[in-house]
């Protein structure tokens, strides 16, 4: 008989590590699953996925540098994020966005010197009212508005810009769309810290002021099915399915981490107490967890011993 394979999607912020903090035992939990992966290579695939869209790549790989994550525990070709995502669907429709996206993670959209000639690159420091003739016109003419993790410019005067393309104020026979890198309402920046709003909060004020329903926003991240197929896709070969595995997705958000997505998928969807949970957070959402654990390394413990080696 053929010992079960698994896929591992874990989160990152608020499950490996909350800021430039690791969470208690992760460093650990990860060297611990990498060593698993090494004996046992062909039954366990990881893969860490995230909806982190504050920073680029690049910027995200330092931080879990910092962390204690070095590259022999996460590599850049295992980290999948929302907001490659978002860059990849703004390049395939070859859109012309308005982005409402921190400068770290607005460098993802500069690489390319064709792309960001058709980007509008939001700044805190820059006055939509006050912008000269042609950027004016180059921001009213975009096409699309994407949001991602940025409280710098969740002002009023942004989100005014971005609910005037989204309503038809400068051109209303032109479809604009919403696309937003997660949905996540808060999330937590610091370990000691209180929570703050996330991208999500101010997504559903765009779609109630424009007058857009929920289904039409574009959602690029967790826990969409195409996201989670594209980050199982990159594990295993081109002649196997995501149905040869039992899919485990690890987080700490019931909703933007283990939602609809996730359970349409058949995912195992195991909860973790770190980062932004809250008590009850187990039954909230559409469907409560299949599991749920004090931390990812307590986690890591019940796999191993349960899953991978069952008496």
């Amino acid at each position: 008989m053929r010992s079960a394979r698994f896929n591992l999607l874990i989160d990152l912020n608020g499950t490996c590590h909350i800021g430039d903090t690791p969470t208690l035992g992760a460093v650990q939990a990860i060297q611990r699953l990498r060593a698993v992966q090494q004996q046992q290579p062909d039954r366990v695939n990881i893969r860490f996925c995230s909806n982190t869209s504050k920073e680029s790549s690049s910027s995200l790989l330092s931080r879990l540098r910092r962390v204690g994550l070095g590259a022999e525990l996460v590599g850049s070709s295992g980290v999948f994020t929302s907001l490659d995502a978002a860059y990849r669907l703004v390049a395939r429709q070859k859109l012309r966005p308005l982005l409402l996206l921190s400068q770290s993670a607005q460098t993802a959209f500069r690489g390319d010197d064709t792309l960001a000639r058709d980007c509008f690159f939001a700044h805190a420091d820059l006055d939509p009212e006050r912008l000269d003739a042609q950027n004016a016109a180059k921001l009213r003419s975009c096409d699309a508005v994407v949001v991602g993790l940025c409280p710098e410019l969740m002002t009023s005067k942004w989100l005014d810009e971005a609910f005037r393309l989204l309503a038809g104020e400068y051109d209303a026979k032109q479809s604009v769309a919403l696309i937003t890198t997660h949905r996540a309402l808060y999330h937590r920046p610091t370990q000691d810290g209180p929570l703050s709003l996330g991208p999500g909060a101010f997504v559903a004020a765009l779609e109630a002021a424009s007058g857009r329903q929920v289904s039409e926003t574009i959602v690029c991240g967790k826990p969409q099915p195409a996201f989670l197929q594209e980050c199982v896709a990159g594990m295993i070969g081109a002649d196997e399915s995501m149905s040869d595995f039992t899919n485990i997705i690890v987080g700490d958000d019931i909703v933007a981490d283990l939602g609809q997505g996730t359970w349409q998928l058949g995912l195992r969807r195991v909860l973790v107490r770190t980062g932004k949970y809250r008590n009850g957070d187990e039954s909230r959402g559409d469907r409560a967890a299949d599991e749920t654990h004090d931390s990812l390394a307590s986690w890591v413990d019940h796999f191993i011993a349960n899953d991978l080696n069952p008496k």
